[in-house]
């Protein structure tokens, strides 16, 4: 709109986010006697999956644990006691975000450095676009007043001069492009926000999983809970669920299945970094673990 200043976008401060394979709230008392009944009630489309592959997921997430008792722990029924749901929120939309970066994003020390130099880069890139941006809105805004003044002064004077006329046209023609520029550098400047956003969450998580320092990544921000959970095993008011929150394929969705059914048996976090039932829940492979085996054992009883 010629001749009308438009306000500056300022941005978000980054948000903050550390890492937790899964968590639950309460321990319940298992026997192991009887199957433990599940259903699933929710799966956010954006994950890609149909029922029937998440339906698919717990099976195989369930047949770990039954493979090492030697018996049946945990039956689909649709009326189950336990509620399976996966939430899609800010843990994997990160996730999501970052498929086109060309950083290897895996839990090594180098895939860390590497994503963390990235961010770095970035982030100092976009604040310098974020200065350059700020001072030339203020000089559009400004080139905004003085043609709106120029604009009354014509009116002042009753039928401006064709000179003066077709001088605020040009203005007003520049500014229009001046305008559509801007927005569309904003709309940059937000994109690149959100990257980077994005970025932060994976550092975090990384740095958690390999007990690094994240103190460094601290800013001013809205905080979202403590740790980055990736699944949650709760009960509340009698009622059971499992939540997951984010995995980056089908195998790391067995795993974290695995890793919340297991505390529904009542197993609690063990020290093996390989292990299903590791607070961080890590290692990509399919199988239980000595500890993870131990653990079961000692609930369900030897084969």
């Amino acid at each position: 709109m010629p001749g009308s200043a438009r306000s500056a976008v300022f941005l978000l401060p980054f948000l903050i986010m550390f890492s937790l394979a899964g968590f639950y709230s309460h321990k319940p008392s298992a026997t192991c006697t009887y199957p433990a009944t599940y259903r699933i009630t929710s799966v956010d489309a954006r994950f890609g999956l149909s029922m029937q592959e998440v339906s698919e997921a717990v099976e195989e997430a369930a047949s770990l644990w039954e493979a090492a008792a030697g018996r049946d722990l945990f039956q689909e029924d649709i009326n189950g006691d336990i509620a399976i749901d996966l939430v899609y929120d800010h843990r994997q939309a990160a996730a999501d975000r970052l498929r086109g970066i060309n950083v290897r994003i895996e839990n090594t020390r180098a895939s860390y450095d590497a994503l963390k130099a990235h961010y770095e880069l970035l982030k100092s890139e976009h604040q310098e676009q974020r200065a350059s941006f700020t001072s030339d809105v203020e000089a559009y805004n400004a080139r905004v007043r003085n043609l709106n003044a120029a604009q009354r002064a014509a009116s002042s004077r009753g039928t401006p001069f064709c000179d003066t006329s077709r001088h605020l046209d040009e203005e007003r023609a520049a500014l229009d492009l001046a305008h559509e520029d801007l927005k569309q550098r904003r709309e940059s400047l937000e994109d690149t926000r959100e990257t980077l956003n994005s970025m932060l969450v994976v550092i975090n998580e990384m740095a958690a999983n390999l007990n690094l320092e994240v103190d460094s990544f601290n800013t001013t921000g809205k905080e979202l809970g403590d740790e980055f959970s990736v699944g949650c095993y709760e009960v509340r008011d009698g009622r059971k669920s499992i939540s997951i929150f984010h995995f980056n394929d089908r195998n790391k969705l067995v795993r974290v299945l695995a890793h919340e059914l297991g505390h529904a048996l009542g197993l609690k976090h063990n020290d093996n970094p390989r292990s299903v039932m590791h607070r961080m829940n890590v290692s990509d492979a399919l199988e239980l673990t000595p500890e993870d085996i131990a653990a079961l054992r000692s609930i369900c009883g030897a084969q």
